[in-house]
């Protein structure tokens, strides 16, 4: 006598089989991937009525102790955000020591009082984001205003294993903020407003036992699956 179906076909848990070992591979290059990317989402009160991504941050690490990192504004309903001011610039970097440059974009960074001249990094509060240990500071001005920039950062007291290592979230759990100039033609030659904004954290990547886990239960579902079918199953008529 023809034995009964199970549930699920062999070839659907294959499938799924197939497909968990699939996401392991996919999201293994994504944790060891040399660039990543994150959007500056949360505003502060002052941008809280315009909408976002107001900008990208991306980091690309060269070698395991040093990195780049690109901000760029955005162009989000109608309107276009810019960099500018004191704390223009704003990164939370996974290092204990670090030097910063060269800066490449933008206009002239300066550091206020205390704070260093560059290359040394300078650190301060930004707005509700939290505490960063590395701000730059811009002229101050609409005039002044800049779209994009990239700096280098060497790790001189570690390495980095990847590009998701070269920021760490600050004490308000962030990793990147910034000053933004929202412009736009209704305004003129003036900001609509100014305000600062965090990024929005990264989505996490799953741990590479949480994967493994995942899939070996996949797979001993595959072979409880194919096992019942070869044998008819608990449920299979033995007249």
């Amino acid at each position: 006598m023809e034995a009964p179906q199970s549930g699920m076909s062999r070839r659907s848990i294959l499938t799924l089989a197939a497909a968990a070992l699939a996401w392991i591979v996919l999201a293994g290059s994504q944790a060891s991937a040399d660039s990543i990317t994150l959007d500056l989402t949360s505003p502060n009160t002052d941008l809280g009525p315009f909408p976002s991504p107001y900008a990208h941050v991306k980091i690309d690490r060269a070698t395991d102790t040093t990195a780049t990192i690109t901000f760029t504004g955005d162009t989000t309903g109608g309107f276009t955000y810019a960099f500018g001011a004191a704390q223009a610039i704003d990164v939370n970097v996974n290092a204990t020591t670090f030097t910063v440059g060269p800066i490449v974009g933008g206009l002239l960074f300066t550091h206020s009082p205390p704070c260093s001249p560059l290359p040394s990094p300078c650190a301060g509060n930004v707005s509700q984001f939290g505490n960063f240990n590395m701000t730059l500071d811009n002229t101050d001005g609409f005039n002044d205003r800049f779209s994009t920039v990239a700096f280098g950062l060497t790790d001189s007291s570690g390495t980095w294993a990847s590009a998701s290592d070269v920021l760490i979230a600050d004490d308000k759990g962030f990793r990147a903020a910034a000053h933004i100039f929202v412009t736009a033609p209704s305004c003129g030659d003036a900001a609509c407003v100014t305000g600062f904004a965090g990024d929005g954290g990264l989505a996490p990547v799953p741990e590479p036992a949480t994967l493994l886990l995942f899939a070996s239960s996949v797979l001993g579902l595959g072979f409880t699956g194919r096992k019942r079918l070869f044998r008819g199953g608990p449920e299979s008529d033995s007249r």
